[in-house]
C-alpha cells in the first residue's frame, strides 16, 4: 500500500471525525469534493486492513483444524489398539511427529524382579497390523 493511499485514507477519516464534531463543515463547498476524492483511497485502506485480519483468523482456524485432526487420528488409533490389546495400557499421542499411540504391557507376574523393575513391553507406533 502506497504512502499516498494511507495519507488520503487518513484525510478521509479526519474529515469524518471533523464533521461529527463540527456539522457545519458538511455544507462547505470543498468538503464533498474532499470526501469524493479520498473515498477510493479509504476503501482500499480499509479493505487491506480487513484482509489482513481475515488472513490472521484463517491461520488460526487452520491450526485448530490440524490440531483437532491429529487428536481424532490419535484417538481412532488408540481405540483400535485397545481392541487388539485389551490388557495393555493405551495412551494416544496426538502431538508426536505423526499421531501415534503408546502401548504398555505390564511385566508378567512370573517375571524376575529385575524384569519387573524395568517394566513390561513398551511400544510406540502410528500403525497397527
Amino acid at each position: 500500500m502506497s504512502k499516498e493511499t494511507i495519507f488520503f485514507a487518513l484525510c478521509y477519516e479526519l474529515a469524518i471525525q471533523a464533521v461529527s464534531k463540527w456539522p457545519r463543515l458538511r455544507f462547505t463547498t470543498w468538503f464533498p469534493l474532499l470526501l469524493s476524492h479520498c473515498l477510493p483511497f479509504w476503501t482500499e485502506w480499509k479493505t487491506s486492513i480487513t484482509l489482513q485480519k481475515v488472513d490472521e483468523q484463517v491461520k488460526e482456524l487452520v491450526g485448530q483444524w490440524e490440531e483437532e485432526e491429529r487428536e481424532t487420528v490419535a484417538n481412532k488409533l488408540a481405540g483400535k489398539a485397545q481392541e487388539l490389546f485389551p490388557a495393555a495400557t493405551i495412551t494416544p499421542m496426538p502431538n508426536a511427529v505423526v499421531p501415534s499411540v503408546m502401548i504398555v504391557h505390564e511385566a508378567p507376574a512370573s517375571a524376575s524382579d529385575e524384569v519387573k523393575a524395568l517394566g513390561g513391553e513398551l511400544r510406540i507406533t502410528w500403525q497397527l497390523q
